[in-house]
């Protein structure tokens, strides 16, 4: 009898034994992947170069935009001098051999001043829009930054549940702590792109407000220095590199067409 009972206490101990055996098991480990790996995947590296060059946009704007750099006061001085002296041959001379806004848009007005008021205001126009698209064309990159960066990092999203889902399914693991734990490691793709989409559209708006702002300082400077000048002293006048290259017609001059006077020159 006494054989009997310790067999079926010997039973019934036995699974709870290899119950709590299997509980002070440690857990297989879980490899981990630190911050560093993560920002370091091929869909995260082109999200670096865009951050890259976000800096390198955002100070080359900020700096060529500055009021003593977009409008230099050494510039106005040195055309007010040539304007005070009547100089206008100098003038010109010196906006041709001088870079900046300022230099460009006194060139183009002088240029066309012997044409009248109208033509030099156009010109100065052409000339200002021009200074304009030199900072908008580098300003609309960190628009389309901005556009293409969570793009990216929702691809590198995707592609990485892609493969864990697969890798999960080839195991024939269904535990959902591990399958967070995947989905948490690919939303760093996410992440990435909207931390570099987000400052790019920041700096694109207020680098927009800034050039917009220095343009129509430039309008009004300009506009300034050509109040009073003496359009009728100067109609006749060519300035170097604004001869007329337009003639009357030739069917009114009776010439002969450029192509006949070259064919009988060959012949």
């Amino acid at each position: 009898m006494k054989r009997i009972l310790t067999l079926v206490s010997l039973i019934s101990v036995t699974p709870l034994a290899l119950l709590a055996q299997a509980a002070a098991a440690p857990a297989p480990a879980v490899k981990s992947v630190s911050l560093l790996q993560e920002l370091s995947s091929p869909f995260i590296l082109p999200l670096w170069f865009c951050s890259a060059l976000i800096v390198y946009l955002v100070i080359d704007i900020y700096l060529k935009s500055s009021a003593k750099q977009f409008i230099p006061p050494a510039d106005l001085e040195a055309v007010r001098t040539f304007f005070r002296a009547g100089d206008y041959h100098g003038a010109y001379s010196w906006s041709a051999g001088t870079s900046g806004a300022v230099a460009a848009v006194v060139h183009a007005g002088i240029k066309h001043s012997n044409e009248g008021k109208t033509a030099t205001e156009d010109a100065m126009g052409a000339a200002i829009i021009g200074e304009n698209s030199k900072f908008q064309n580098k300003i609309a990159y960190l628009s389309v930054i901005g556009v293409i960066a969570p793009m990216v990092g929702l691809t590198g999203t995707v592609v990485g549940m892609i493969q864990a889902f697969a890798a999960m399914g080839a195991a024939g693991a269904a535990d959902p702590s591990k399958l967070s734990g995947a989905i948490g490691h690919v939303l760093h793709a996410t992440a990435a792109g909207l931390a570099v989409a987000i400052p790019a559209f920041v700096f694109y708006y207020l680098l927009r407000n800034r050039v917009s702002h220095q343009i129509h300082e430039l309008t009004v400077v300009v506009n300034d220095l050509f109040r009073s000048y003496p359009y009728e002293h100067l109609q006749g006048v060519v300035f170097e590199g604004g001869e007329h290259v337009a003639a009357t017609p030739n069917w009114i001059t009776g010439a002969a067409p450029v192509g006949s006077v070259s064919g009988e020159a060959q012949a």
